[in-house]
């Protein structure tokens, strides 16, 4: 039998770098421990507004962007979400917090976690409820693109299903109806519109939850036929995510995508939402700024570009990832501190105030 050291050697490398967390982990809950610290987290008390999310195939976590199942804390196939958040695994990942040990990775990086003195860590353990703030909604788990950083094979290992069904978006609307949400994010690691029910699925959420407001985001290529542009018109805010003012830096970091094909579906459904006299959905274009699409020039063009399609906001993202895609000048340029205002997002510019009338 012949033995390849490299293959081998490859085949340990996620295995190492899996040793390493868990060793990290496991020094930081030490000094925890020692420094008495305690935590608690705002997705566990149903405090947050993003990160709770009903995934594809009904599994919920308690942190949106883990690819390997560690967040997940129960699943709408067997349980309500009021079950799930009194349930065990909630219930340990609160434990946990509440004498100082980080329960996931994840914990590590996500702003839910909030530290709080150990004298007052028990009344967190029973001072939560289901999300009252926001929720977010994955109906698909597959996607058009392969960006850079995309973590979707790891994800294809821990999800069950890649898409819900429309009887089980009902279950999942039913169940956020009971939670009074005031937010649902209509996305997470798919891509909303690969679903050929998209009107279908956001219209149930809507029947059980006409209050909410439901925010989606897209890549944009796929709002492509009647169906799809009416989806769209049914929600109150769009995040369409275009990289860049060409396709070649589009398709640096969005493989497979293509600018001008999604630049003309988002000018498509502006126009379509104008022609009746509507100002929702608010269109935002999510431009993410990384080392190849910083230049004053592609910047400049995509600020012209926006207002002639009509956008309503066009904001600048750090992108994240290896150093050599980083962009300094997003962070040190004094160019990109006259873009608009300062916000969480990184700058934006919002094109409605151009729009209003003269004294309005």
């Amino acid at each position: 039998m012949s033995f390849s050291i490299k293959r081998f050697v490859v085949r340990l490398v996620p295995f190492r770098h899996l040793i390493r967390r868990k060793m990290e982990l496991l020094f930081i809950n030490g000094r925890n421990i020692l420094k008495r610290k305690a935590f608690y987290c705002n997705s566990l008390a149903g405090r947050s507004d993003y990160n709770i999310c009903i995934n594809s195939d009904m599994t919920v976590s308690c942190h949106c962007f883990t690819t390997d199942g560690s967040s997940h804390i129960g699943d709408l196939n067997s349980h309500t979400l009021e079950e799930i958040f009194k349930g065990e695994t909630a219930s340990k990942f609160r434990k946990r917090l509440s004498r100082g040990i980080i329960p996931i990775n994840a914990c590590l990086s996500c702003r839910e976690l909030k530290s709080v003195p150990r004298a007052d860590a028990k009344t967190y353990l029973s001072n939560f409820t289901t999300p009252k703030r926001g929720i977010m909604v994955e109906n698909t788990a597959l996607c058009n693109l392969s960006c850079l950083n995309c973590g979707r094979k790891e994800l294809f290992k821990s999800r069950k299903k890649m898409r819900m069904s429309l009887p089980e978006m009902e279950r999942a609307a039913a169940n956020i109806q009971s939670c009074n949400v005031r937010l649902i994010s209509f996305f997470n690691f798919g891509e909303p519109f690969l679903s050929d029910t998209i009107f279908e699925e956001i219209t149930l959420l809507k029947k059980y939850n006409p209050e909410p407001a439901i925010y989606v985001s897209t890549n944009g290529l796929l709002i492509n036929n009647e169906a799809k542009f009416e989806a769209a018109l049914l929600v109150d805010y769009i995040y369409v995510s275009l990289d860049g003012a060409t396709d070649e830096s589009v398709t640096k970091y969005q493989v497979g995508g293509c600018f001008t094909v999604a630049y003309d579906n988002m000018k498509k459904l502006i126009r379509l939402r104008n022609s009746r006299n509507r100002t929702s959905p608010v269109i935002e274009w999510k431009y993410v700024v990384f080392s190849w699409n910083d230049s004053e020039a592609e910047i400049e063009k995509a600020v012209e570009l926006a207002r002639d399609a009509g956008v309503d906001i066009l904001a600048f993202y750090l992108g994240e990832g290896s150093p050599a895609h980083t962009s300094s000048r997003f962070k040190n340029d004094e160019f990109f501190k006259t873009l608009g205002r300062e916000s969480w997002k990184g700058r934006e510019l919002d094109f409605r105030k151009e729009r209003l009338p003269s004294g309005g």
